[in-house]
């Protein structure tokens, strides 16, 4: 056999194939599992490192499974070289302005600048670009390998969030480079709006202490009790989203759970909204003035809700 020119049947290749996969999968878990581990600090390194190694062993397996031939991976004028991530995602993603793309070549620029030098504590501004790191590979994984068992293990989500005052963690490894971290910091913040996914944690009440995960008193006099107080509402903080928008944050979080195939739409929103009585609703849709006319806005539990009822009646069977 001509070890420059393996072949290999049907059998054979979707057993390494799935190899790829699994090894794949172990690297993106290391990928979450060092990223959302509050006591280390080597998590934005350490991230990369493992997405990227996730993501170019995925990406082989599907050039493999795409050219069916394992020695696709293999460079020509040196069969014992595999491809590496640069190369790998130029043959799959031929679009210049693929978001996906994009994403992914900024990551592996973090990680080669990690490999050669010192970064600063830039996680939590990472965060949202993490996030979409970790998203773009659940989408590519659940439409072109469906039958794959991800996620069993892990929820995909990064669980960095801001600090309360909006800094960044912030590591100053010279006093006189605090000007170029500064400037590095700004250019991180406009490079990733579109690269990005934003989370909101919220905290709700309840009087069922076997479903709380934290508890709390109520006190009029004592201090470092909690206290309710009413303020004025911002319906762009409790209600930031259009139909649009709101279609989109639900789609997208179908995937983890149902795949590409889902099968939500506006109209399946529309209808929904229609049958729970959503506009009588304050709690999930704030109509505000826009000119002359009345437009709706959505908040984040009637999207959570939407997602239940959605997943929990079968999803494309009941989709319109």
């Amino acid at each position: 056999m001509d070890i420059n020119n393996i072949e290999l049947n049907t059998e054979e290749m979707n057993t390494y194939i799935n190899a790829l996969l699994e090894k794949s999968e172990e690297a993106y878990l290391l990928a979450l599992e060092i990223i959302n581990k509050p006591t280390i600090k080597y998590r934005t390194e350490g991230f990369c490192f493992f997405v990227c190694n996730a993501w170019e062993l995925l990406l082989k397996a599907f050039i493999i499974r795409r050219e069916n031939d394992v020695n696709a991976i293999s460079f020509k004028h040196n069969p014992n070289q595999t491809l590496g991530l640069m190369e790998c995602i130029e043959k799959i993603f031929t679009s210049t302005t693929d978001y996906t793309k994009a994403n992914l070549n900024y990551i592996r620029e973090i990680r080669n600048k990690s490999t050669h030098s010192f970064l600063p504590e830039y996680d939590f501004t990472f965060a949202s670009v993490f996030q979409r790191c970790v998203s773009n590979y659940n989408i590519f994984v659940k439409k072109h390998f469906p039958d794959f068992p991800l996620n069993k293990q892990v929820s995909a989500f990064v669980a960095l969030s801001n600090l309360p005052d909006g800094r960044t963690s912030f590591l100053s490894l010279n006093p006189r480079s605090l000007f170029q971290l500064k400037m590095l910091e700004d250019k991180i913040s406009s490079d990733i709006n579109e690269d990005s996914i934003s989370q909101t944690i919220k905290l709700v009440s309840t009087k069922k202490s076997k479903e709380a995960d934290i508890r709390f008193s109520i006190s009029d006099d004592a201090d470092g009790s909690v206290h309710f107080i009413t303020v004025p509402k911002d319906v762009n903080e409790t209600h930031p989203y259009s139909a649009k928008e709101a279609v989109k944050k639900i789609k997208e979080t179908l995937i983890f759970s149902m795949g590409t195939e889902h099968g939500f739409t506006m109209t399946t929103f529309i209808n929904l909204c229609r049958d729970m009585k959503v506009r009588d609703n304050q709690s999930f849709c704030y109509e505000v003035d826009y000119g002359k006319s009345r437009i709706k806005k959505y908040s984040e539990s009637l999207i959570e809700y939407l997602l239940y009822v959605y997943s929990r009646d079968g999803g494309t069977k009941n989709k319109d």
